[in-house]
């Protein structure tokens, strides 16, 4: 175990913080649905009626703040327990009626929004973390809700990193859309905010294009719903956070996890869709100098499975095999190379924080169109 941390043992142990401590500790809310553990949190009622999800193409909604919002298209849909996501848009015409209210909006009109479902019973808790960090334009944090069926409604964007890296892009578009999600990252770490849940998908773009030039208007980084208030000295424990190509190591031994990951899982890019041990050998590969792994294995008690198996496959390499370290990887810019292994260090407490990375001199070189 690390010694100078507040060990947590257990997300059971967790909840019942949760119930008596204003510094709670909430574990990401897919790890709590996977496992069937309900939040502590209170449900709040809402007095205007709300159509059964899953909402139909053409169904009407009233957030918070008065407007209404049209759904037109399902974009994702999960049961047991029901989430869903929906693009809507605002509809400045339609009134809505109540016992208190007949009106009409004028502002946002055209705009298209996301409408998700919130992990049962974690509106308040994400309602106050999104708004902590509302004033960031590199993250995407909820404009309106729906209390009663627990809704947060989202601007919408038009892709996202994953699928408009594939274009055709110059050096400086790419670092400028990486140097401002890094600045969301930041300032979510700044609050003491563990993303949990970094991946290009979660790195939303809106753009402009002219010709055969493309032109990068906003970027923020998505998903907040995992995302987790760590206190100073403490972490997460025993959780399998983000997705399986993103997910740093010690997440996936299950061990101590914090904002440190959300950097690895920043630094690191994985193209194969391989399983744990494929995926952790090439961590070991190319990451894994004496030190940083040694550093490693004290956050991960030795109970754990996962300590014999990165020993084990730590000793997988020899001469006739041998790691392949990031930093000879003499055929990738320098800078890159130094940034990406100042990330990617396995001891989760020598990476190099969000703030620095901004500060590294490869976002400083000559090729760079600014931050978006």
């Amino acid at each position: 175990m690390v010694p100078y941390l507040t060990p947590v043992t257990s997300f059971c142990t967790r909840r019942i913080i949760a119930r008596t401590s204003p510094w709670a500790i909430l574990v990401p809310g897919n790890w709590r649905l996977q496992n069937h553990v309900a939040s502590s949190r209170r449900t709040i009622s809402s007095q205007f009626p709300v159509p059964k999800e899953p909402f139909t193409q053409g169904a009407t909604l009233r957030g918070q703040s008065g407007r209404t919002y049209t759904i037109y298209e399902e974009l994702a849909e999960r049961r047991d327990p029901l989430l869903c996501v929906y693009r809507a848009r605002y509809d400045p015409n339609l009134v809505i009626r109540s016992r208190h209210t007949v009106r009409t909006r004028t502002s946002a009109e055209g705009q298209s929004f996301v409408i998700k479902n919130m992990i049962p019973g974690e509106y308040e808790y994400q309602q106050d973390l999104q708004k902590s960090v509302a004033s960031c334009p590199n993250l995407r944090t909820v404009v309106d809700g729906l209390p009663g069926p627990e809704l947060f409604i989202y601007p919408f964007l038009e892709t996202n990193f994953l699928q408009f890296s594939q274009k055709s892009l110059s050096v400086a578009t790419r670092k400028g859309m990486l140097k401002s999600a890094l600045a969301g990252l930041a300032a979510l770490h700044e609050k003491n905010i563990a993303h949990n849940d970094i991946k290009p998908n979660n790195i939303l773009l809106d753009y402009e294009k002219t010709g055969d030039t493309f032109s990068v208007t906003k970027v923020q980084i998505s998903d907040l719903e995992d995302a987790v208030i760590l206190p100073p000295r403490n972490y997460l424990r025993d959780g399998l956070c983000g997705n399986q190509l993103w997910r740093s190591p010690e997440s996936w031994a299950r061990a101590t996890q914090g904002t440190p990951s959300d950097i690895f899982s920043f630094g690191i890019v994985l193209v194969a869709n391989d399983s744990w041990r494929y995926i952790l050998r090439r961590h070991i590969s190319f990451f894994g100098e004496e030190d940083g792994f040694q550093g490693l294995l004290q956050w991960i008690d030795k109970e754990n499975l996962f300590f014999g198996r990165l020993i084990e496959l730590a000793g997988t390499f020899d001469a006739a095999e041998p790691r392949k370290p990031f930093a000879t990887w003499h055929f990738v810019d320098v800078g890159f190379r130094d940034l990406v292994g100042k990330m990617t260090v396995l001891d989760p407490a020598r990476r190099i924080t969000a703030a620095q990375a901004l500060e590294h001199s490869w976002f400083a070189e000559s090729d760079d169109e600014g931050v978006f």
